[in-house]
């Protein structure tokens, strides 16, 4: 009896251990749980800051718009005022000098003087108007009445059967990698028998980090199977060894942190298409390139006046435009760029606009015209699309770099006097806008303001140097590839200037150049290339 009580006792301190273990896996939970409510208030501060200045930076356009016109209104009123008063002064003096008799026959000739000085009707009209302008602020009601209400989340509770011991991450991606290439994980939720489980409310994250303690990757996701699997992956940015980590309901998975090497890119030739010619799915000069998110390629078929698009296979697709200067017709079409519905924007250069089609290639929109104004373009070369959906041209005459609304407003501009000697391609990453200046064989990097930070690249043949740098895109890593014209090649660098690889010789086998001129990126993180002089396009993986 007294063994029978002991080995009861020991039950009993086994389950208080089994209750404290629990309390502090209970701690743990709550704990990730406050971390995570405070990064996701956190996050939509930034947002909602982000917000904010976009509002105070659209303004703050918008009256500088506003008193520009004024005081270009005053400075014409001004000049007219200074013409009236040499004008009054000549009556005056022919007045003074005139006989009662020829003051009769002077009538004619002050309405002569006076008919050549212009009345400021118009000017008062204008100014009337800018008068009548006012600035609002239309608050988001919408946003607050659902913040009050529903606040930044909710806790829910259940119980789960998912042991995260027993689940299983294999595949690639938990021990190797390629610097800009998708890696791979397949995740199996197990309950604590080992069979595989589902649960609806289950989460399943992962973390992919430096030895630093940094993200080291980027669009991380998680898919769902909906049966207990899941596809895990993500594109690491460096290379070295970083840790994954993966997690079901807060808790790593068996062998979780895992430890991965990711080794270099190497850029290999898969295949091109496109020969010369005019027919269905043949090029003569293709220029730009962009990919939608169907992996389909938009090219502007520079010698045919037209654009083209194809499947990330090289299958033809479609086309539209010929030569004129009408909507939907071009002369010299460059840059180009999908927008968030899938609509193409073109740099139409010799009509010196922008032309907008959608994904059929309807004309629905076109704006700007030859001039240098703000609202005008000479010689638009590179277009691309930012993140807010706004249109950044590359003004190669006027040589700046401006940023158009969907409707053809210009928003900001970018290069003061001297900045700039060919602007040919800009493009959006993060807060920065980094312009090809082709002429100074470099590339300069602005904040979003248009604030000058830092440049690099200087001519030469060497590794991160230049010879006419054309188009820029960013890679899967966050790489910048930058098409290098005279050299024939595609560098690849860090948002910092760092060099890291290059590819393509000067040649017209497959994996060479005869002049680079535009990239852009697929789904799955290869490479498209238009190959101007060789008239095709090629793809690098």
């Amino acid at each position: 009896m007294i063994e029978s009580q002991k080995e009861n006792v020991e039950q009993q301190k086994n389950k208080i251990t089994i209750i404290d273990q629990i309390c502090f896996k209970i701690q743990e939970q709550a704990a990730a749980v406050k971390s995570n409510a405070q990064k996701f208030a956190e996050a939509l501060i930034c947002v909602i800051e982000e917000k904010k200045q976009k509002v105070c930076k659209e303004v703050e356009n918008q009256a500088a718009e506003s008193i520009q016109r004024l005081v270009t209104q005053k400075s014409g009123i001004e000049h007219q005022v200074q013409m009236k008063n040499t004008v009054i002064k000549k009556a005056e003096t022919l007045l003074e000098r005139s006989t009662s008799a020829e003051i009769v026959l002077l009538e004619k000739s002050l309405d002569a003087i006076f008919q050549g000085v212009m009345n400021d009707v118009g000017e008062r009209v204008n100014c009337d108007l800018e008068a009548a302008r006012r600035f609002i602020l239309v608050e988001n009601e919408t946003l607050m009445d659902k913040t009050i209400t529903e606040g930044i989340g909710s806790l829910e509770t259940f119980y789960s059967n998912t042991s995260a011991h027993q689940s299983r991450a294999e595949g690639k991606g938990t021990s190797e990698a390629i610097v800009g290439l998708k890696a791979g994980i397949v995740l199996t939720t197990r309950n604590a028998e080992g069979e595989q489980c589902y649960e609806a409310r289950g989460c399943v994250t992962v973390e992919i980090i430096n030895h630093q303690g940094q993200s080291s990757a980027k669009e991380a996701r998680v898919q769902d199977n909906k049966d207990g699997s899941f596809q895990i992956s993500y594109f690491p940015k460096e290379t070295g060894k970083c840790d994954v980590s993966v997690k079901v309901n807060g808790q790593q998975v068996h062998g979780s942190p895992f430890v991965v090497t990711v080794i270099p890119r190497q850029y290999r030739p898969v295949f091109s298409f496109g020969q010369q010619g005019s027919n269905a799915g043949m090029l003569s000069k293709p220029w730009g390139v962009a990919v939608n998110e169907r992996n389909e390629i938009a090219v502007t078929d520079n010698g045919n006046n037209r654009v083209q698009l194809f499947n990330s296979d090289g299958t033809y697709l479609r086309s539209f435009g010929r030569k004129g200067d009408k909507n939907g017709e071009f002369n010299f079409p460059c840059g180009i760029g999908f927008d968030k519905n899938d609509n193409i924007m073109v740099a139409d250069c010799n009509n010196n606009r922008v032309q907008c089609f959608s994904e059929q290639g309807e004309h629905l929109n076109t704006f700007s015209s030859r001039g240098n104004l703000d609202h005008e373009l000479k010689s638009p070369h590179g277009l691309s699309i930012d993140s807010d959906g706004n249109i950044i041209v590359a003004d190669r005459f006027n040589k700046l770099i401006k940023i158009f609304h969907p409707d053809g407003q210009l928003l900001h501009k970018i290069g003061e006097e001297g900045s700039f000697t060919f602007p040919f391609h800009c493009v959006q990453y993060e807060n920065y806008l980094i312009v090809s200046d082709s002429d100074k064989h470099c590339l300069k990097v602005f904040n979003r303001d248009g604030k000058f930070l830092y440049k690099f690249g200087k001519k030469g043949e060497g590794d991160g140097e230049f010879n006419k740098p054309r188009c820029v895109s960013v890679n899967k890593a966050g790489h910048l590839m930058v098409c290098d014209l005279r050299n024939h090649r595609v560098q690849v660098f860090e948002l910092s200037g760092n060099f890291v690889a290059k590819f393509g010789t000067r040649g017209s086998g497959i994996g060479e150049f005869n002049v680079p001129l535009s990239t852009a990126v697929l789904s799955d993180g290869r490479i498209v290339v238009t190959d101007f002089s060789n008239n095709r396009i090629q793809i690098f993986e």
